[in-house]
């Protein structure tokens, strides 16, 4: 797998689901191994910011960094996913999810594990105004 790889799966992840209704992003190649890929995916109700940083270890995608941050459209945050390590007491540490009041445990999401979590937030009786 090479960077540009990677980016393609991941834009076509993005583009299989019909909740997205623009998106603004950007690809940064450093080379065939290392990329950053970086944005924002727009809903009915809310957005997503993103931020991937992606290193190819043979052929495997590793994130060095990541930021999943959903929030609805009065600008609050639902959701966020991140492996900061600013949370050592997580048992998943660095891993880990915002909610609102709280920082749970999780690991490390991707595009389809997101999607499908926003897909619900969609829904008329989920709505966050």
């Amino acid at each position: 797998m090479t960077i540009d790889s990677y980016f393609s799966r991941t834009e076509q992840i993005i583009a299989d689901f019909d909740i997205v209704v623009r998106q603004k992003s950007e690809k940064i190649k450093t080379d065939d191994n290392f990329g950053v890929f970086k944005g924002s995916l727009y809903f009915e109700y809310g957005r997503l910011e993103f931020i991937e940083v992606i290193k190819i270890v043979s052929n495997i995608p590793i994130k060095t960094k990541y930021k999943y941050h959903y929030l609805a459209d009065n600008n609050v945050m639902i959701f966020r996913y991140d492996n900061v390590k600013h949370h050592p007491q997580v048992v998943t540490y660095p891993h880990h999810k915002h909610i609102p009041d709280e920082i749970i445990p999780c690991d490390e999401p991707n595009f389809l594990v997101i999607l499908t979590e926003i897909k619900e937030h969609q829904k008329p009786d989920k709505k966050y105004n």
